[in-house]
């Protein structure tokens, strides 16, 4: 028989994730007893996740590294088609996605401001959230990621991870599959969270930046690209003054291609406008740094007239990206 030792917090996490998951009513038909012996295996599995994982956390890698290993392992207990996990900075209110997975294919982060949705609601109530059927009852999707299956997921768990009485993060299993998760399946989650907790937030402590946090406060809609053209950072000003459009914005995708007919900034009109702003990403540096490094225009859509000012982000000679500051024309 296999001993599985865990200390302090971790022990408590499994102590109490295994009481909860006990406490079943007796039923004396068949049925009943074939469902009973159904959810035996189910908490069998779901106790070898957490032991497994316990062990992967001691491992000397990475936090990229032991989420990998943390998603192998969930994907023997629950649906995890998507996967992320992001920390949480309390000075600006935006959470940073550093790792997270679609369908097996590592995708890259990104930073977006807290709103209303479920990914902000677990963090502001410190509760977990699950969602069943996203197309009949769930909410509105302001900021998405872009990935080959532009489709919302059906199922969704997202909890808070928190230490030392703070937020620090969140963790989130997503499928396409309507009711693909429970709330024994929710259980599972936190306590993973709980582990990720002590292993991934007790070395980097709770950190905030003080650029994060002037971001934050201006009043100015500010969107960060990366040399692709993909939206990778936008502030709460970005998020109210963008996301009253239909469709919202997706990030991870080029600005200038449609998601299955949805345009990362959501509106094609503006998107042809920023060509200016692209070829910034595209023009070749000359060797004393010569080539524009800046861009005004004016974005017209309907009766909404903007102005944006983009700047070059460079590392050396070396493109980096642009950064582009928009705001309402008086």
């Amino acid at each position: 028989m296999a001993h599985l030792v865990v200390t302090g917090n971790s022990q408590k996490t499994l102590l109490m994730y295994t009481t909860e998951l006990v406490k079943k009513p007796v039923m004396g038909d068949a049925l009943a007893k074939a469902r009973m012996l159904e959810s035996s295996d189910r908490l069998k599995a779901r106790m070898d996740t957490l032991r497994n994982i316990s062990r992967v956390l001691a491992q000397p890698l990475d936090d990229r590294g032991l989420l990998r290993l943390v998603h192998a392992e969930l994907s023997c207990a629950l649906d995890v088609t998507m996967c992320f996990f992001g920390r949480f900075d309390p000075a600006s209110q935006s959470v940073e996605v550093i790792w997270q997975m679609h369908e097996g294919v590592e995708l890259p982060g990104g930073h977006f401001p807290l709103a209303t949705g479920p990914t902000s609601q677990a963090i502001r109530t410190r509760k977990p959230q699950l969602i069943c059927n996203w197309s009949s009852n769930g909410p509105t999707v302001q900021v998405q990621y872009a990935t080959d299956r532009p489709a919302l997921p059906e199922s969704t768990i997202i909890v808070p991870v928190t230490f030392g009485g703070q937020v620090a993060g969140v963790l989130s299993v997503q499928s396409y599959e309507p009711a693909a998760y429970d709330e024994d399946d929710v259980r599972l989650l936190e306590a993973v969270a709980d582990l990720l907790a002590v292993t991934l937030c007790r070395s980097a402590g709770v950190k905030s930046s003080e650029a994060d946090a002037i971001l934050a406060s201006m009043d100015d809609a500010m969107l960060v690209l990366d040399t692709a053209g993909r939206i990778v950072r936008l502030n709460p000003a970005a998020r109210r003054l963008l996301c009253t459009r239909k469709g919202g914005l997706i990030l991870g995708q080029p600005i200038d291609r449609a998601q299955a007919e949805q345009w990362p900034l959501g509106s094609r009109l503006i998107t042809a406008q920023l060509q200016p702003v692209l070829d910034l990403l595209s023009d070749d540096l000359s060797d004393d740094g010569d080539a524009a490094q800046a861009q005004e225009v004016q974005l017209t859509d309907g009766d909404e007239v903007l102005r944006c000012r983009a700047s070059v982000l460079r590392i050396g000679n070396a493109r980096a990206g642009a950064v582009m500051v928009l705001r309402k024309a008086s």
